[in-house]
């Protein structure tokens, strides 16, 4: 069923009063071209991926990162359009010194001044995410433990793994799913637990309307 989504809904520009959402994402690649996959579904929203700076990945290069383009002026947040900054993040190692912690800190601060900074965080990683936008269970531990990464493992579950060109358009399935299966533990997600249905779920406020009329283009393909 799967179409590029060029082909089946034609692409609008943000209008001078959409809604930003700033993005930073962990990841170089990945995180970037999957939410770049909603850009363009409404005028009200502009949705903006930022990727890490040369491989720095980890929470505290990410808030650098972020308090460096506010500073400078690259990005420019406005209360008035009710403007959201997300930090996009996986557990992996980052719990070491507590730079998770810190980044959940940073965040309560900011929204002091400005309530719109959120962390959206996976546990290992964004696969799990992914993976939830085709499965409504969690995984099994000792399927995973097959795999030399859960990676592998998350792309062997996906059929020619997952591709940001086409498959978003199951967010709201993985919305459902990864809210359904979540569990947190001191604060964060636990084992095969994400919280980026809370993002998915900002950015369907916009787009679920047309994102439901390309998979009934879809269906008539």
């Amino acid at each position: 069923m799967y179409l590029t989504r060029n082909k089946i809904y034609k692409k609008e520009e943000p209008s001078k009063d959409a809604t930003k959402i700033f993005i930073f994402c962990e990841g170089e690649y990945d995180e970037k071209a999957y939410f770049e996959y909603f850009k363009g579904f409404s005028s009200k929203i502009d949705i903006l991926p930022i990727p890490n700076d040369n491989g720095k990945s980890d929470p505290s290069k990410l808030k650098a990162l972020a308090d460096r383009y506010i500073t400078d002026g690259t990005i420019i947040i406005s209360s008035e359009l009710s403007d959201k900054i997300w930090f996009v993040i996986d557990t992996d190692r980052w719990n070491e010194g507590g730079k998770i912690g810190k980044l959940h800190s940073y965040i309560h601060e900011k929204n002091k001044l400005y309530n719109g900074w959120s962390v959206a965080q996976s546990n290992p990683s964004f696969e799990i995410w992914l993976y939830y936008h085709f499965h409504s269970q969690k995984p099994e531990q000792k399927d995973v433990k097959k795999y030399t990464s859960f990676k592998e493992y998350v792309s062997s579950k996906i059929i020619g793994g997952f591709d940001n060109r086409k498959m978003p358009i199951h967010i709201m399935e993985a919305t459902t799913n990864a809210e359904n299966n979540f569990e947190s533990e001191n604060g964060q997600p636990k084992l095969f637990s994400t919280d980026i249905f809370k993002l998915a779920q900002q950015i369907l406020v916009f787009t679920q309307e047309p994102l439901l009329k390309c998979i009934e283009n879809l269906k008539e393909h």
